[in-house]
């Protein structure tokens, strides 16, 4: 009894440690995409789902991946090292990268794993082929699409050429509708990808547009479903996910695979131990153990089409496949012959109905005559354009600062003879309003819609305006400080036609430097997309320039400023001049002021992140800011000047006319002891002025400061110079006569004085006589 036991608990023991120790199992399925495609890689994960179910395989993996590199890449060192007992390569993607792993461990003594691929060819010990019937679910897909459509226009979206699948089932989708309808009008597009809902969704609705009211496709995704049903249009199915499980009624037709009904008894023949692999082939059969298509129908569908559909099914599973219509047809011959694709034979047809293989209908991809390709499909791309309203506003208010400007150019012709204007040389003053206006016509420039003649010259408008501007105000300048800063109390003849050359030499370099940026800088119109805020197939047109462009600009710039620094020292430098109508250190101090504060403002906004819309408004607005308030500072005190005081001034040297400059000369020579004392610039020393001279002071002042005056106009000039020596002949016999007129007036009144003093003296004796 004890041994009997005994024999017992080692049979148990034993038998223990063989179910311990039999492997687990191991499976990997890869897929092109996620799993919630509502498609192809969706109904894949369900069929390994429902084998891990049955087989109870705790190791069942998924492994999104596509292409030889990659596949080979993530797949390789998971077969090394992980000890997988099947890998399923579901798509057409992974057969090159699995056939190859497959291979190279055809005969390895340590790895075992076995791989499904897609494909027809001859199976090994580590290699297993499995195919499905693609051609008769699209076939049977555009018979029914051909018996419900109400407008005779069907359409249909293919991955194409480009996603290494040529427009063969496109073609079988067609041939079933033919079956039904052989003047069926048929559209259909390519968009290059398996997945791409943009392009999907895009050409699904171009075709709906056409006429066409059921469309199919050979897509992973139901996106041509969805723009359908978006627009009201009854959807199909036709990528082997049960649509109408979601969908419901608005999906009036799908088909469904079943892949469980292969993967499962191919993963329990790879768990026993079964090397002598097989090929697999899906299609429709009676025999529903093996019938790889489920079809499932709206309930809008007729049984007039659910009888023909029926029909034509059965059609199908009791016929041999290789003389189904989509091989065998009365278009196919001519077809072929264009094509170079051969004619075989195939048991009960003959001619002059022809028939193809299927590796020749893979091949099939020109479309047959009742077929309307319409290309790759490109989604059109939508351009933002810049907000007319913004155009709008910037265009009118510069239009209305051009106009004002206007005015002031022809407010300083007609007020030119007014010391406020005369002082300030009135040709520059109207450059510098020249070069506002063109800084201004700019701006306008620079929010219109861009193009390459756009895109250059908005850029030539403002730095030849603010070139004119600046150049003007500092040469303008320039001058006044020369004749002021003048030691020897000179009359200094600087005229326009000398100045004008320092202003062409500010436009000179501003034009050289131009040239440059647009000979080297490449600068043009682009239509640009994935910036600022844009949607995918959005863009935007926008000006563009190289790294050299980028450089001259900047080199650009960097005049700019330093022809500022030069107009900083020339208004320090008239600082100390006295009359307002000559002293403008103020106005250019203030238009520098403003300039700055644009700066402070401008540049944080240029490097924080922001869109191009943006941009543009930032720098038209801080354009039309820097150039009006530059404009209103200098010109506004000249205005209000000339209509509070007219020709008055606020100098005496306005409210006195002198004779000539000569005469100016002359004066401010005399170094007579008892006349006032003048600074290094000809202003009065304010400690020597006293009432005795208050004459005499006012008119040296007024003398000295009348030559400068005169110095503005051109044409007093040469009448000053042609009569200097005789007026300065005039004024020496004129001072002559003065000093002895006043030598006996000052004897006359010290004869009065001493005849004062005796009879003051009298009348003092006289009171004194007469106290008690």
């Amino acid at each position: 009894m004890k041994k009997i036991i005994f024999s017992l608990f080692l049979i148990l023991f034993f038998s223990i440690n063989i179910i311990r120790c039999q492997k687990e199992f191991k499976m990997l399925t890869l897929l092109t995409a996620q799993v919630d495609d509502l498609g192809f890689n969706n109904m894949i994960n369900q069929g390994r789902i429902e084998v891990a179910k049955d087989m109870k395989i705790q190791d069942s993996r998924l492994l999104v991946v596509d292409g030889l590199n990659d596949t080979l890449k993530y797949l390789l060192p998971i077969v090394q090292n992980e000890d997988l007992d099947l890998v399923i390569c579901s798509s057409q993607g992974h057969l090159q990268a699995c056939k190859a792993i497959a291979d190279m461990y055809a005969n390895s003594p340590t790895i075992k794993t076995q791989f499904l691929v897609r494909g027809s060819s001859q199976s090994t010990t580590n290699l297993i082929y499995i195919s499905y019937n693609y051609a008769s679910a699209n076939y049977i897909s555009g018979y029914f699409a051909a018996l419900y459509s109400n407008t005779g226009k069907i359409g249909f979206v293919s991955p194409g050429a480009a996603a290494k699948n040529n427009d063969s089932f496109v073609y079988a989708f067609w041939m079933g509708a033919r079956q039904v309808n052989p003047n069926i009008e048929f559209y259909y597009y390519n968009i290059g990808n398996f997945l791409d809902a943009d392009k999907t969704v895009a050409a699904t609705n171009d075709l709906l547009d056409m006429g066409c009211d059921i469309i199919g496709n050979t897509l992973d995704d139901f996106s041509t479903g969805d723009a359908s049903i978006a627009r009201g249009f009854p959807a199909i199915g036709t990528n082997g996910f049960p649509q109408r499980h979601v969908f419901g009624e608005n999906v009036i037709f799908s088909y469904a695979y079943n892949w469980t009904k292969f993967f499962l008894p191919i993963a329990q023949s790879v768990k026993s131990g079964n090397t002598n692999n097989s090929q697999w082939y899906a299609d429709f059969n009676f025999d529903e153990n093996k019938n790889f298509f489920h079809l499932d129908y709206g309930f809008e569908v007729n049984q007039t089409i659910l009888d023909k559909m029926n029909m034509e099914l059965d059609y199908l599973k009791r016929t041999s496949r290789f003389s189904h219509p989509y091989y065998c047809n009365d278009l196919l011959p001519q077809y072929a012959k264009e094509n170079g694709l051969p004619l075989v034979n195939v048991s009960g047809i003959s001619l002059p109905i022809g028939c193809i293989s299927h590796a020749s209908f893979l091949k099939i991809n020109k479309p047959f005559p009742g077929m309307t390709y319409l290309g790759n499909y490109n989604i059109k791309l939508v351009e933002v354009e810049f907000p007319q309203s913004v155009q709008y506003g910037f265009s009118i208010t510069t239009g209305v600062l051009i106009a004002i400007t206007l005015i002031m150019m022809l407010g300083i012709v007609k007020y030119k003879s007014t010391p406020s204007i005369r002082s300030a040389s009135p040709i520059f003053l109207n450059f510098i309003l020249a070069g506002g206006i063109i800084v201004y016509i700019g701006i306008i420039v620079w929010v219109s819609t861009p193009s390459n003649h756009q895109c250059n010259a908005r850029l030539w408008l403002v730095t030849l305006g603010f070139s004119t501007l600046i150049g003007s105000l500092v040469v303008k300048n320039f001058r006044i400080w020369l004749i002021f800063d003048n030691p020897e109390l000179k009359s200094i003849s600087i005229t326009n036609y000398q100045l004008f050359p320092w202003v062409g030499a500010c436009l000179v370099i501003n034009i050289i430097l131009m040239s440059i940026l647009t000979s080297v800088g490449d600068l043009k119109e682009i239509d640009a997309n994935g910036i600022d805020s844009l949607g995918k197939y959005e863009f935007m047109k926008v000006c563009k320039m190289n790294q050299a462009g980028a450089s001259t600009l900047y080199t650009i710039l960097a005049y700019f400023a330093a022809l500022l620094l030069v107009g900083v020292f020339v208004s320090w430098k008239i600082r100390i001049v006295d009359i307002q109508e000559f002293n403008e250190s103020k106005a250019i101090a203030n238009t520098l002021y403003a300039i700055s504060f644009c700066l402070f403002v401008i540049v944080p906004l240029m490097i924080s992140p922001q869109d191009k819309q943006s941009e543009t408004i930032v720098l038209c607005t801080a354009g039309l800011f820097i150039t009006t308030a530059a404009l209103l500072i200098v010109f506004t005190p000249k205005f209000w000047r000339v209509f509070t005081l007219g020709h008055s001034g606020t100098n005496d040297m306005f409210r006195k006319k002198q004779s000539n400059v000569a005469t100016a000369r002359a004066e401010s020579g005399s170094k007579s002891s008892s006349g006032p004392k003048l600074n290094r610039r000809g202003n009065l020393v304010s400690d020597e002025f006293t009432d005795t001279e208050t004459s005499i002071s006012e008119k040296k002042v007024n003398v000295v400061a009348g030559a400068v005056l005169a110095e503005f106009t051109d044409d007093t000039v040469s009448e000053f110079e042609d009569n200097s020596i005789e007026q300065e002949n005039d004024n020496d016999e004129n001072n002559n006569n003065n000093n002895n007129n006043n030598n006996s007036n000052n004897k006359n009144d010290i004869n009065d004085s001493n005849n004062m003093s005796s009879n003051n003296e009298e009348k003092q004796k006289e009171v004194e006589e007469e106290k008690p």
